[in-house]
């Protein structure tokens, strides 16, 4: 088809339409094809054209009013839209193999914290689960072999127990032995459970009061449940505890303000806040003990 200007057409081009749309007017041919930032087909007449705004206008052809309506937004293209996570080292652990997963999400967590919790999915709690579990069960349960030098008298303390339970005072040593192990193996799971869900629960809580809690508790969770990986510490004896679980503190900031996409300040408040009610309540608690002792000895 060719395109051509038409005189009194306001240089549009078009195709003729039928002769009983004209009403009497010269053969003012419809657009076929024109460059515009809108283009828009007049109800009455037929023609199209191009216009600059959309909204209520007079057609250009034959002077009547008509409404040019918003043009349609473009598709989002695939840059635009987040990619998915595509998860740590330990959720690919069938990709990479058990230990090496294990390994590698132990390294990223404590050297490059940031690249470990961006890669995290929200969707795998119960990987992230197993992870802090597993960790603070096996590092925990190192360090407390380590340490059976330091421990004798705890040590006592829970033969005297084993005994009181078989009733007989001279149980085995490798009998007690085998129990402490078999005692230590069950409990440091459960104790990890509860203690991961209690500390994710009261940090989720004081970030939803504090307005942080922009992606629910699952970010949460992955946050507190990855930032259990410095308790490896735990396999250190004397004061391997203590830097790890402080560690632990800034890893779970960290964690926080990647997860939540929150700012810094942001994630440490959610974090520091139950540990400053926490000291609160401690120092409560102990101010009460030494007022009733002193009222007990009769002092003032």
């Amino acid at each position: 088809m060719k395109r051509r200007e038409i005189p009194g057409c306001f240089a549009e081009v078009g195709i003729a339409p039928p002769p009983r749309k004209l009403l009497g007017r010269p053969a003012c041919p419809a657009v076929d094809v024109l460059e515009g930032a809108v283009l828009a087909r007049c109800p009455s007449c037929r023609n199209t054209f191009s216009t600059d705004r959309p909204g209520r206008q007079d057609c250009p052809v034959c002077g009547k009013p008509l409404v040019v309506p918003e043009p349609p937004a473009a598709p989002p293209t695939p840059g635009d839209l987040a990619p998915e996570p595509a998860g740590t080292p330990w959720e690919r652990r069938a990709e990479l193999g058990f230990f090496t997963a294990w390994m590698q999400t132990l390294q990223q967590a404590l050297l490059e914290p940031g690249k470990l919790f961006a890669s995290a999915r929200l969707d795998r709690g119960a990987a992230q689960l197993g992870f802090a579990v597993l960790n603070t069960s096996v590092f925990w349960a190192l360090g407390q072999l380590l340490e059976r030098p330091l421990l004798m008298g705890q040590r006592d303390q829970l033969r005297r127990i084993l005994e009181g339970m078989s009733g007989n005072p001279d149980v085995a040593p490798v009998v007690q032995r085998l129990l402490e192990v078999v005692a230590l193996a069950l409990l440091t799971p459960v104790f990890t459970f509860l203690l991961l869900y209690v500390n994710a629960a009261l940090t989720h809580g004081i970030a939803v009061i504090l307005g942080q809690a922009k992606r629910g508790f699952p970010a949460t969770f992955a946050a507190c449940a990855y930032a259990c990986a410095p308790l490896a510490l735990l396999a250190v004896p004397a004061c391997g505890s203590i830097v790890g679980l402080i560690w632990l503190v800034a890893l779970t900031a960290i964690g926080m303000k990647v997860t939540h996409r929150i700012s810094t300040t942001g994630a440490a408040a959610s974090v520091l806040a139950p540990y400053f009610v926490l000291c609160c309540l401690m120092l409560a608690a102990f101010g009460t003990l030494t007022l009733a002792l002193r009222r007990a000895v009769g002092q003032p």
